[in-house]
C-alpha cells in the first residue's frame, strides 16, 4: 500500500528517539485523510498515553472535521481509566462506552463478550451524526439489571476527537472509520483481578460467578475474536497496572526460623488473645507464562476444614518486612477448572499445621511446613512498629527470613538443583541460603558468578 509520509516528521529510522519523535503520520491511499503509522514497538501505560496525546494533536492538525479514535482491549485491561485520563488533560473531547450499546435481548447465557451483542446499527449512526457535527442520543446501559434505560444527549465535542472505548472498538465494522486504532492489554492474571473487583461493584456479582464467567465466555471470546482485532492497532499499550498497588492498609510480615515456645509468645501479649490452631492446605497457581522460578504473583487456593479460599496477592520485600496486600473470596473447588482453562498451572501444593496467638493489634503463629519440613514463626499486623516491637520481643531480631514460602520453595529448589550439578559445574556457582533474599536475586548472583570465574580464568 502506497502512503505518503510527512514531511515535517522524522523519518522511520529515527523513530527510537525521543518520544514525541515517535509518532509519524502517514496518508491513507483511499482518501486524503491521514492516519498514523503503526509503531512495532508495545509502550507502557504512560509513554503510550504520551504517545496517543501527541497522535491526536498531529491528527488534529492534519485532518478535517472529526478524528475517530478506537481503544480496544479485554475486559479489565484498563481501557476505561486509560481514556478517563486523555479526558481530564483534553476535558472537549468526547467518549463513546461501547457497553452502552449491548442490545439486552442478544444477550445468552449471560456472555456480555459475544461480538453479536453490540447494537452496531445505533452505534454507526451516532458516529455518523457526530461526524456531521450534530448532537446524537448515545443509550444508557445498566448492568445490574441488563437492560438499556434511557439515552443521553452528546454534543459534537468543540475539540474534534471522539474516542471509542470497548473491547470490540478496532472490529471490522469500525476500523475504516478509525484514524488511530490504540489496543491496551495486560497480563491474564492482573486483567482477572480487575475483572472481578470491577464487575463487584457495577453489576453486583459474585466473585465466583465472575470467574467461573471469565474462565467460560470472557477468555473465550478474547481468543477468537478480540485479540485478531488488537494486532491491527497502530499503538499497542501493555498495562502493567498493579491493583494492590492502591491499598492502604497492607500487612506486615516478620518470619523466622528462631525456636520460640509457647510461653514465650504468651508473654508478649499484655491483655486477651485468641489461641487456635488449624490445618490448611495451599495450591499456588502460576499465572500464564510466568516463569515458576522467579515468578511473584502466584494466585493462591486455599483449603481450610473444606471451605476453599481464593487469594489474590503479590508481596513487596521492605527488608526485613514481607508487606502482603491481599484480595480474598470464598469460592468452590470447581473453580480451579475454570483458572487452568485461563492457563494457570499448579505449581505446588502446600501443606501447613499452626498455632495462632492473636488480638486486635498483632498475630504470633508458628506454622509446621510439611513440603519444607521445618517449623516458622511469624508475626503479622497492619502496624509496622507493632510488629516489630513483637518479634523483637520475641528474641527474633538478626534472624529474620524476608521470603515468604512459596519463594522458600523455589529458592530450595533452585539450590537442590545446583548440589545435583557435577562438582566442577557446583563450584562455579556459590549461593548463600541465607544471603540471598528471593529466587530472582539467587539467579542473577549465580550468573554474576560464572561471569566474574570466565573473566578472571
Amino acid at each position: 500500500m502506497a502512503q505518503d509520509t510527512l514531511s515535517n516528521v522524522d523519518s522511520p529510522r529515527r523513530r527510537s528517539g525521543l518520544l514525541r519523535d515517535q509518532v509519524q503520520l502517514v496518508k491513507r491511499s483511499t482518501s486524503a485523510r491521514y492516519e498514523i503509522a503503526p509503531i512495532q514497538d508495545q509502550l507502557s501505560f504512560e509513554k503510550g498515553f504520551f504517545i496517543v496525546l501527541r497522535a491526536c494533536q498531529l491528527l488534529v492538525q492534519k485532518n478535517e472535521g472529526i478524528v475517530l479514535v478506537g481503544v480496544a482491549g479485554p475486559s479489565g485491561a484498563g481501557k476505561s481509566v486509560f481514556t478517563e485520563k486523555i479526558l481530564n488533560v483534553m476535558p472537549s473531547i468526547a467518549i463513546i462506552n461501547m457497553d452502552n450499546y449491548n442490545e439486552p435481548s442478544r444477550i445468552v447465557d449471560g456472555n456480555f463478550d459475544d461480538p453479536r451483542l453490540t447494537d452496531y446499527e445505533t452505534l454507526l449512526e451516532n458516529i455518523h451524526g457526530l461526524k456531521a457535527g450534530k448532537p446524537v442520543q448515545v443509550p444508557i446501559y445498566d448492568f445490574k439489571s441488563s437492560s438499556r434505560v434511557g439515552y443521553r444527549t452528546l454534543e459534537a465535542p468543540s475539540s474534534r476527537i471522539v474516542i471509542i472505548e470497548g473491547i470490540y472498538a478496532l472490529s471490522e465494522k469500525l476500523r475504516p472509520l478509525l484514524d488511530l486504532r490504540v489496543s491496551v492489554t495486560g497480563g491474564v492474571h492482573f486483567d482477572l483481578v480487575k475483572r472481578v473487583l470491577r464487575d463487584i461493584q457495577r453489576a453486583g456479582q459474585e466473585p465466583e460467578e465472575i470467574i467461573q464467567q471469565i474462565s467460560e465466555t470472557v477468555y473465550p471470546m478474547y481468543k477468537a475474536f478480540i485479540e485478531p482485532d488488537l494486532k491491527t492497532a497502530h499503538i499497542k499499550i501493555v498495562n502493567k497496572f498493579n491493583p494492590f498497588a492502591g491499598f492502604q492498609n497492607p500487612t506486615y510480615v516478620l518470619k523466622s526460623t528462631k525456636v520460640v515456645d509457647v510461653d514465650q509468645i504468651k508473654a508478649v501479649f499484655p491483655n486477651e488473645y485468641k489461641e487456635i490452631t488449624e490445618e490448611t492446605y495451599d495450591i499456588y497457581l502460576l499465572p500464564p507464562s510466568e516463569d515458576p522460578e522467579a515468578c511473584q504473583s502466584y494466585l493462591r487456593m486455599r483449603n481450610k476444614d473444606g471451605k476453599y479460599t481464593l487469594m489474590f496477592e503479590e508481596w513487596v520485600t521492605d527488608n526485613p518486612f514481607i508487606i502482603s496486600p491481599r484480595i480474598t473470596f470464598e469460592v468452590s473447588v470447581r473453580l480451579l477448572g475454570g483458572l487452568m482453562a485461563l492457563g494457570y498451572s499448579i505449581a505446588t501444593i502446600l501443606k501447613r499445621s499452626s498455632h495462632i496467638f492473636s488480638d486486635d493489634k498483632v498475630c504470633v503463629k508458628t506454622d509446621w511446613l510439611e513440603q519444607l519440613n521445618r517449623r516458622y514463626v511469624q508475626v503479622q499486623g497492619r502496624d509496622r512498629l507493632h510488629v516489630k516491637y513483637v518479634a523483637d520481643s520475641l528474641g527474633l531480631d538478626g534472624s529474620y527470613i524476608p521470603r515468604t514460602y512459596i519463594e522458600q520453595i523455589q529458592l530450595e529448589k533452585l539450590l537442590n538443583d545446583v548440589m545435583a550439578l557435577p562438582d566442577d559445574l557446583k563450584t562455579k556457582l556459590s549461593i548463600d541460603d541465607d544471603l540471598v533474599s528471593s529466587p530472582r536475586e539467587a539467579l542473577s548472583r549465580a550468573s554474576a558468578d560464572r561471569r566474574t570465574k570466565f573473566l578472571n580464568r
